[in-house]
């Protein structure tokens, strides 16, 4: 995690770069609608109908001609749909991801090569249940993850994982990731474009500021600085990217990763979440889509 401190204006440099970068996510403005080519043929159809022959050929006085239909603004992919995708078909999903990085795909390709670590890392519990229904789904996830890794050789997931200092240019998202920003800064970026893996990603730098020298978790005037308040205020953290349309349920490595080393076999984040988490989850989404930076910031 970045270090945090006061919150310093960027310099003009970084503002451009965030100008284009916001560019880059939303697109130009959306264009007027144009009329749909069978609802041009229709109306020539009726107006020649009533007004007869004559106006075959030529348009009646006046008459201003159909604007030509202009090209659609492409839409950016879904990518929180990758992470989701069946595990047995790493190799093309990664590839997917790839070939979408002007959208952020780069940030998701190393968050799928991620999981290649993770399960080599894996120590399954000794006490685990094999009767408990989540255990043996979340086996047939180890099992599928496994086939999927095994597609690749070692140096090629780990090169997705390690992002080199320039690896991040032409990927918005992993850009955003990447830097040094916090404090408004940081938090105008995600709020141009609040993406559930970079939310995931980012965690406690959206609510981190340095107060009375003290680094502390800040959100709608609130100090989460004691050791209960801070644990909720991670757990909201932790449940804020399933707002945004991440899969937090047993699809979540971070779900069934958790069965497996033996911390508890549950359906979802949220069941393993303190009281009062998801409230303030929903309350930290809600300020996101509305952009309400006042809501983050220190009074």
């Amino acid at each position: 995690m970045a270090a945090s401190g006061l919150v310093i204006a960027p310099p003009a440099a970084l503002v451009l770069g965030l100008a284009l970068v916001g560019w880059a996510w939303w697109g130009p403005p959306a264009e007027p609608a144009a009329v749909p080519a069978q609802g041009v043929a229709a109306a020539s159809v009726a107006l020649h109908t009533k007004h007869g022959a004559r106006w075959a050929a030529d348009p009646p006085p006046g008459a201003r001609p159909a604007a030509a239909p202009r090209p659609a603004v492409a839409a950016a992919p879904d990518l929180t749909a990758l992470l989701t995708a069946p595990e047995t078909a790493l190799r093309t999903t990664l590839h997917q991801a790839l070939a979408a990085r002007a959208h952020g795909g780069r940030l998701y390709a190393r968050a799928l090569a991620r999981r290649c670590a993770e399960l080599a890392a894996l120590q399954p519990a000794d006490t685990a249940d094999a009767n408990d229904a989540r255990h043996q789904r979340a086996v047939a996830r180890q099992a599928a993850l496994a086939a999927g890794c095994g597609q690749f050789a070692n140096a090629e997931w780990l090169a997705l994982v390690n992002v080199a200092p320039d690896d991040a240019a032409g990927d918005p998202l992993l850009a955003v990731q990447q830097s040094d920003l916090d404090g408004a800064p940081l938090l105008q970026a995600v709020m141009a474009r609040p993406d559930a893996l970079l939310l995931d990603e980012l965690r406690e730098r959206l609510l981190l500021h340095r107060l009375d020298g003290e680094p502390v978790l800040y959100f709608d005037g609130q100090r989460f600085d004691d050791e209960a308040s801070r644990a909720t205020a991670q757990a909201a953290l932790h449940l804020l990217p399933c707002q945004f349309g991440l899969a937090c349920d047993e699809r979540d490595p971070a779900v069934w990763l958790a069965c497996l080393r033996g911390e508890g076999c549950t359906a979802s984040r949220a069941e393993r979440a303190p009281p009062g988490a998801q409230a303030l989850a929903q309350r930290l989404a809600a300020a996101l889509r509305a952009r309400d930076l006042h809501r983050f910031l220190p009074r």
